[in-house]
């Protein structure tokens, strides 16, 4: 069974065309942090919230329904036509039971929180006893590891790759798992500011060596996603006061990180983080970018987390910053992972208030290529999103702009690995009667990589959202049962 199990991962994402109540609930599956990269789970108590945020409206605004009909700017490009729940479960059909009995096997235990949470705290407590004990470690790697993770070394991930490339997946968006020591500091005067510079080196250099190790098991043409607080804690310090550039030791890291994505062909995405963090990020990569997204080149994209009120303008003025300086953007749009820590008057009042600015943000950047002020400059745009409406919106926009003979904007769609699966594969597949051709889409996963200690935070993560979005999930559950039930009773038949 276990040797069985093994091999599933690559067979996962095996599914045709899944129904549009499948994709709704894969909308649905990850709250508001669509894509996540870095996610932390909706905001339930007082105690994660900042000073002056509302606990009554982060709860209120975490527990709207995030459905396909959420309110939002109307293309003019007309959305592909439904399907039936049936089409879903014909779709799947495909699948290996192994696969069929994982996916179901995790949604179900997603379906009991307390237990799950029991679990989860069990696990981050206690991550060496699972990393260990033969059993638990078996159990963790099999069902949770390969069903979320890459791997832990370059050929690993280069099957993962590889296996994702034949279901029609373009490439990846590649992550190291490993977050950087943060020992403390016991000292005082000189002594502690010599051993504060030494930690800072060493963190940075930590921090260097997995971002470099990533881009080199990246393939050339994919993308590589980078966090500047993965640094230390001087990097995060510098990021929160606000400074005008890095430091010269983080400086130095960030320009070797970028030559050697230019060399490889490979681009980067720079995450998003907290509000307080971000004004910062944005400047010192909207530098990056004017120094390396010139000519033909596409190497830096930032991040716009469009549950942020502010992010309108922003994301504004840096495209017209690009247009007037004659570099390229690089633009990733997600709606946000952060509900739980930012300030809650920063965030739009509701959920589709969000999506509105998330679809609009889209939108404008899909058809900036068709009225751009300025001839040559380049938009480079990444989808990070589990909401299948948004995505369907922009596809048609693309077809649109095919039909009547225009350049098609230069977009890429992503969701997790592991993660929404039924949106990914329908998106590079053929819609005939929406007229959408297999393949008009390149499609990434976000695929994370190291070992199973190292992978540990994040595989919480992902446990935590799928028990956050479990009520949401009831269409996926009920076609994969439906399923696995088919084939069981074919099986007494036959």
């Amino acid at each position: 069974m276990l040797s069985t199990l093994r091999h599933a991962r690559p067979l996962l994402l095996q599914s045709p065309v899944l129904s549009q109540r499948a994709l709704r609930a894969a909308s649905r599956a990850v709250h508001t942090h669509n894509a996540g990269f870095s996610t932390k789970a909706p905001v339930r108590t007082a105690s994660l919230l900042k000073p002056g945020a509302s606990v009554q409206a982060s709860v209120q605004y975490a527990s709207q329904q995030l459905s396909a009909a959420s309110a939002s700017p109307t293309s003019a490009a007309p959305a592909p036509p439904a399907r039936t729940l049936d089409d879903a479960s014909n779709a799947i059909a495909k699948l290996p039971t192994a696969s069929l009995f994982r996916n179901l096997l995790i949604q179900n235990l997603s379906a009991y929180p307390i237990v799950l949470s029991f679990l989860l705290s069990l696990l981050k407590r206690n991550s060496d006893l699972f990393v260990k004990a033969p059993i638990l470690r078996h159990a963790l790697q099999y069902f949770f590891y390969a069903h979320y993770c890459a791997g832990a070394t370059g050929p690993e991930i280069s099957r993962t790759v590889e296996s994702l490339r034949k279901l029609g997946i373009k490439g990846v968006i590649l992550n190291y798992a490993k977050e950087v020591d943060t020992p403390g500091v016991s000292a005082g005067g000189k002594e502690k500011a010599a051993k504060v510079q030494k930690l800072h080196e060493q963190q940075v250099s930590q921090w260097l060596d997995g971002t470099l190790k990533t881009i080199e098991y990246a393939p050339s043409g994919d993308y590589v996603a980078i966090k500047f607080s993965g640094a230390g804690a001087q990097v995060v310090e510098l990021l929160e006061h606000n400074q005008e550039k890095p430091d010269d030791i983080f400086g130095r890291a960030l320009a070797q990180v970028c030559d050697a994505a230019r060399n490889k062909g490979v681009k980067l995405l720079v995450d998003a983080e907290h509000q307080c963090q971000q004004a910062a990020i944005d400047r010192w990569t909207m530098e990056m970018m004017e120094r390396y997204n010139t000519g033909d080149n596409m190497v830096i994209f930032n991040t716009y987390q469009m549950y942020l009120k502010a992010s309108t303008a922003v994301l504004d003025g840096h495209l017209s910053r690009a247009a007037a300086q004659g570099f390229n953007f690089g633009a990733k749009l997600v709606r946000g992972a952060y509900l739980g820590s930012d300030p809650r008057h920063l965030i739009h009042d509701t959920k589709a208030a969000t999506d509105a600015a998330y679809d609009a943000a889209a939108e404008k950047l899909a058809t900036y290529h068709l009225a751009q002020p300025r001839p040559g400059i380049k938009v480079g745009i990444v989808l990070g999103s589990h909401n299948a409406a948004s995505l369907r919106k922009i596809r048609a926009i693309r077809h649109q702009q095919a039909l009547a003979g225009q350049p098609v904007a230069d977009v890429v769609y992503s969701q997790l690995m592991g993660m929404a699966d039924e949106l990914s594969l329908s998106l590079t597949a053929a819609d005939k009667e929406a007229g959408l051709l297999e393949g008009d889409c390149d499609v990434y996963k976000y695929v994370t990589w190291g070992t199973t200690q190292e992978c540990i935070l994040y595989l919480v993560r992902r446990a935590e959202e799928n028990r956050d979005a479990v009520a949401s999930a009831r269409d996926s559950r009920i076609i994969f049962w439906r399923e696995l039930k088919r084939r069981f009773l074919a099986g007494f038949a036959g």
